[in-house]
């Protein structure tokens, strides 16, 4: 006859922390298109070994790169880990040493592989990156659709993990490869890039923490720029939207010098139109100011009076600011300020107010276009005035 079985005790299930904080994943289901095949698979994370990315992307950047490819270069670190890690193990009598970071890094490493898998690439890797860090390198065809895929893998690891994951991003093209190009020049390439991303990052970070912003941010910044390049300007396939109204960017700025006035370099495209667009920048000290930024060689800038020497990059949080103005201004009278290379801002809010009411209440064309010549003039004569 079976054994009943209710006549022994149970046996009371053993509990192994390492079940939950070392995964095992599948080595055949790497997060790779091309790019380091044949690496190794790092134990917590099931990403690729650093390594590994180490010693094979070098050759797979510069010949993406050689082949007028855009590059996307992402660092990605957890949120206050070493904090979660010492509040587990002195709440959870099962926890000790790096468990908790473990388990963290294996839900990193699982839902960073799911969002690699469905992504339209078709080069790139990722890896890990000093224990706790990931590593994206992957060929795009578009910067601001990858940077919102990396939103959307940011947004996942917040909603996934106990934690927050902040990320430096940069974008690469063929006019940023070195000119001179010595032996070894490759590795020295990729790591002077990848060094410029993850001081992007944790820049940020530190501001973040002095000013007690929230984590989870995506930093962008440019690749270190070359004398050749300076000439011709960036490329604008490689600047970022800037932000939408209360839209939030995080950025590196480079400082420059243009026509004897300081400027911030952001690495977003410049407004359309002679009027800029208006900001609202925070900058290292913690202040906040609404500025207006410009487009220089399509690349928009700010003003700034506080460059130093030797300082190569500008941490800021940068967000869009509502301007009303152009809902207001009628399409003919916005490109008559235009041609004129006048800016609406320099008319005082009442007078703006008397001009669009005669504008608007015109009876006919002829007459419209006649009020919208006088409005002209009196900018103009306000721009003269304000000299």
């Amino acid at each position: 006859m079976e054994p009943s079985r209710t006549s022994r005790p149970a046996t009371p299930p053993v509990h192994d922390p390492l079940t939950a904080s070392v995964p095992l994943f599948d080595p055949s289901q790497l997060p790779l298109r091309t790019w380091c095949e044949g690496g190794r698979e790092d134990a917590v994370t099931g990403l690729v070994a650093f390594p590994d990315f180490h010693s094979h992307i070098p050759r797979c950047l510069a010949a993406a790169l050689e082949a007028g490819r855009l590059v996307a270069l992402a660092i990605g670190d957890v949120d206050g880990l070493k904090d979660h890690v010492e509040r587990t193990n002195s709440t959870n009598p099962t926890s000790y040493g790096h468990l908790a970071g473990n388990e963290v890094m294996a839900t990193v490493g699982a839902t960073t592989r799911e969002w690699f898998r469905e992504q339209p690439l078709d080069s790139g890797c990722a890896a890990t990156f000093g224990g706790d860090e990931v590593i994206l390198a992957a060929v795009v065809d578009d910067a601001a659709q990858f940077h919102q895929a990396l939103g959307i893998l940011r947004d996942r690891l917040g909603a996934a993990l106990p934690v927050t994951v902040s990320f430096g991003l940069m974008f690469v093209t063929a006019g940023d490869l070195p000119a001179q190009r010595e032996r070894g020049w490759k590795h020295d390439f990729t790591n002077t890039l990848l060094a410029t991303v993850d001081r992007t990052l944790f820049t940020h970070k530190a501001a973040r923490r002095a000013g007690g912003g929230p984590g989870g941010i995506i930093a962008v910044t440019r690749p270190p720029q070359l004398a050749e390049a300076a000439l011709a300007g960036p490329d604008p396939m490689v600047l970022l939207p800037l932000p939408a109204a209360s839209d939030t960017a995080h950025v590196v700025a480079r400082p420059e010098r243009i026509g004897g006035r300081d400027f911030l370099l952001l690495p977003c495209r410049g407004p359309v139109g002679q009027r800029g667009a208006q900001l609202r920048v925070t900058f290292p000290t913690g202040s906040s100011k609404t500025v207006v930024a410009y487009a220089l060689r399509g690349q928009a800038a700010v003003p700034y009076a506080a460059v130093t020497d030797g300082v190569t990059g500008v941490p800021l949080t940068v967000q869009g600011v509502r301007d009303r103005t152009p809902r207001s201004v009628p399409e003919d009278l916005a490109a008559a300020l235009e041609r004129a290379g006048l800016d609406w801002a320099a008319v005082p809010a009442h007078e703006q107010a008397q001009i669009l009411h005669l504008v608007t209440e015109a009876g006919t064309a002829e007459i419209r276009a006649g009020r919208v010549t006088a409005a002209v003039d009196a900018v103009a004569a306000r721009k003269g005035t304000a000299r």
